[in-house]
């Protein structure tokens, strides 16, 4: 009896609840960051103008990805799939055909825009000619990429603000129901507890009374 009552005042605590669902709320984001990353499977190189005939390189990995993303960007569901990056740049007009091989695995070799650097774009061939290496990419990829990054990143925080606020609301909904089914909970154990107290002093003062009772003298006339 102790035991299941224990049980009860632990389950019908705010602070076991709290814990609760802040242990459900990590375990899911973490088990989504850890799907996120391992998506990032092949390796691949950024390259970037340093001016004067020079180019840096960036190492990172890229993995395919839906267009259509909830809970903070880590479950991607629906739409077209692209080609990302680790920080989250998107590879333009990517596919399967601008795969090259790096170290032995499939990967890819992209060209920042010296301009603006979001733009990636793939190497599509490379191709050494007298001497000289010379990677083939087309001028017209560069076309309107800049303001296509720009439009799709403004719908998608537009979209982000909208699904915030719909998570907003579901979650204070849920959290009023959870206090309102532990108000009930806890009202009825102080319910109980005072039924309790009355039946128990009742259960005394009948005890109580029947004891007087049995040790009354008995009188008898003379």
């Amino acid at each position: 009896m102790a035991l299941a009552e224990t049980a009860l005042n632990t389950i019908s605590s705010v602070l076991f609840w709290v814990l609760f669902i802040l242990f459900l709320m990590i375990t899911t984001f973490g088990m989504l960051y850890i799907r996120k990353q391992r998506k990032f499977k092949f390796p691949c190189l950024i390259q970037f103008d340093l001016g004067s005939g020079k180019i840096g390189i960036e190492k990172t990995k890229a993995g395919w990805f839906r267009s259509k993303k909830s809970f903070f960007g880590l479950f991607d569901h629906g739409g077209e799939r692209r080609l990302e990056v680790k920080d989250k740049r998107i590879i333009q007009q990517a596919s399967t055909q601008d795969f090259h091989e790096l170290n032995h695995k499939r990967g890819l070799i992209c060209y920042a825009k010296p301009d603006d650097p979001k733009v990636l774009l793939p190497v599509k061939r490379i191709i050494l000619t007298n001497g000289n290496l010379v990677e083939d990419i087309a001028p017209a990829d560069f076309r309107d990429t800049s303001s296509k990054i720009l439009d799709e990143a403004q719908r998608e925080q537009i979209a982000g603000w909208e699904k915030f606020a719909q998570y907003a609301v579901i979650g204070v909904i849920a959290i009023t129901a959870l206090i309102s089914i532990i108000l009930i909970i806890q009202y009825s154990n102080n319910t109980m507890d005072k039924a309790n107290v009355i039946y128990n002093e009742a259960i005394a003062f009948k005890t109580q009374t029947i004891q007087s009772i049995d040790t009354t003298p008995s009188i008898t006339a003379p």
